[in-house]
């Protein structure tokens, strides 16, 4: 490529100066540096940030935001709670299933309960019951 041809192709930048029913005019098109639409509530972002950190400071509560602002905060602690509730499920599941094993185990330990009376033993049934099957009762 010549410098003759390089002077006449357009940036991607759009800033240079393009020459009049030249052949490359617009296979080019100029990008924007600048974002068109703004993000919406730029305008009353430092208000929302300080009554955020407010909020979160407890120098308010959420009675003194608007609806909408509040909608916003609930809308943001509902998310939040989504996110970790398999886990915090979990959690109390391994709780409750250690509270009961450990009152199993105190009233284990600290409920004493009178003895289980035991009947004959087993070597005691066998002997009973050979001599009833083989007519050695008198």
């Amino acid at each position: 490529m010549t410098d003759a041809q390089r002077e006449i192709r357009p940036r991607a930048n759009g800033t240079d100066n393009v020459l009049a029913g030249s052949s490359n005019t617009e296979s080019i098109p100029a990008t924007p540096n600048t974002r068109l639409v703004p993000l919406i509530g730029h305008t009353v972002q430092k208000a929302l940030d300080a009554a955020l950190w407010r909020l979160r400071n407890d120098e308010i509560s959420l009675d003194d935001l608007t609806p909408a602002l509040a909608g916003f905060f609930l809308a943001g602690h509902a998310a939040a709670l989504a996110s970790v509730l398999p886990d915090l499920t979990r959690a109390e599941q391994e709780r409750d299933q250690a509270n009961s094993s450990a009152d199993r185990y105190y009233r284990a330990a600290f409920n004493p309960r009178k003895p289980i009376q035991i009947g004959q033993s087993f070597r005691e049934l066998e002997k009973t019951r050979h001599e009833i099957y083989s007519g050695g009762v008198k």
